[in-house]
């Protein structure tokens, strides 16, 4: 796989400079501990954590969330990814014949007749704990399963206490279930066995620049200093996703380095009000909106809180702009710096120093339209 390549990274080989993340997620799992990897969208969460399951070659399932609302989904998500591995499934299906409501055939596991979908987790779950290795399985963007996170916790607490030989990555933004995971509370069904948090930045400078030179001699094509330079100096950023995306439009779809930055660029804004506008489905955009605008200047707390208060239409308190700031950065779109707040991913600023108003979202409350 070229670094160029748009699909995650699925291994070592591929995965490019993430070789300290890599090792130290191994070694977390080799102790049998489970992990949460942090970071902003298009940052590489997926690849490293499909580089490190692919290396470690154990039984067990890569379960893709997003858009995955209900533990209804998650089974599914089980049922597909424990399906994936021959060997695997054709152990799974001769230990099924012994649960009720499976069906279990020469494609592997499904289910007979509608059941409970948490009982039916479980049931899917204690039968790879009956492996006779570790397994381990992936849970990406576990945070679009907050709606749930009762249940879940409830799951993950009868596997962490009956199936010592199963671990889980979770890949996700620090808000909802996978704050939850790492900060239960004494009633929480993991309290004292919080999964360790990983988190996941932006390439520097210098690895930019390398990641773009070597994708370039891969697919024999030339990037000028000069491209190369605008490139590192806009939106992309050191981002990974993005990165990759440019290269791609120049050695894939030929386009010249400035159109390839100008369509790169686009596409972010693109990616970028869609994010927002889940983002700001669950939030009130009287206050969010205002608060982005005034952070993509590179805004004091005092800036924040008159940009906020003129968004509701009267003096807002302290603790709303706190509580507002503390949600943009649990969401890895804002971080606080030298006093200053400023949005973390180049995209999402592009689109908010550009756009006149929040992106319309069909569910959130007080959007802005």
């Amino acid at each position: 796989m070229s670094l160029f390549d748009l699909a995650p990274k699925e291994s070592s080989s591929a995965l490019f400079g993430r070789d300290a993340e890599a090792k130290e997620l191994t070694r977390l799992v080799e102790a049998r501990r489970w992990v949460v990897v942090l970071g902003p969208r298009m940052v590489g969460k997926t690849s490293l954590v499909k580089a490190v399951r692919n290396r470690l070659k154990r039984p067990g399932a890569y379960v893709n969330l997003w858009g995955v609302r209900s533990v209804q989904g998650l089974v599914e998500g089980l049922i597909s990814g424990l399906n994936e591995s021959a060997s695997l499934r054709a152990r799974l299906v001769r230990a099924a014949r012994r649960v009720d409501g499976f069906t279990a055939g020469p494609s592997g596991l499904s289910l007979a007749a509608p059941r409970a979908p948490l009982r039916t987790a479980w049931d899917l779950l204690d039968l790879l704990g009956t492996e006779k290795r570790d397994c381990l399985v992936v849970l990406d963007e576990v945070q679009e399963l907050s709606a749930t996170s009762g249940a879940l916790l409830r799951l993950l607490g009868n596997v962490f206490n009956t199936r010592p030989n199963i671990v889980f990555v979770f890949t996700g933004s620090l808000v909802g279930l996978s704050r939850t995971l790492l900060e239960p509370t004494m009633a929480s069904p993991l309290y004292g066995r919080a999964p360790v948090a990983m988190s996941l930045g932006p390439f520097d400078r210098g690895t930019s620049a390398k990641f773009l030179a070597e994708g370039a001699t891969e697919q024999r094509i030339s990037i000028p200093p000069a491209a190369m330079e605008a490139a590192l100096d806009g939106p992309l950023d050191g981002t990974p996703g993005w990165l990759t995306l440019y290269g791609n439009h120049v050695a894939v779809r030929r386009l010249s380095p400035d159109q390839a930055l100008q369509e790169t660029v686009r596409e972010g804004k693109k990616v970028a009000a869609a994010e927002l506008a889940s983002f700001l489905a669950n939030h009130d955009a009287r206050l969010y909106w205002p608060a982005l605008k005034a952070i993509a200047t590179g805004a004091s707390w005092a800036s924040v809180r008159d940009y906020v208060s003129r968004g509701a239409g009267g003096r807002v308190n302290d603790g709303t702009v706190l509580r507002v700031l503390r949600a943009l950065e649990s969401s890895y779109l804002v971080r606080h710096a030298e006093g200053r707040y400023e949005l973390v991913d180049p995209m999402v600023l592009a689109y908010v120093l550009e756009a006149g108003r929040a992106p319309a979202t069909a569910r959130g409350r007080g959007v802005l339209r």
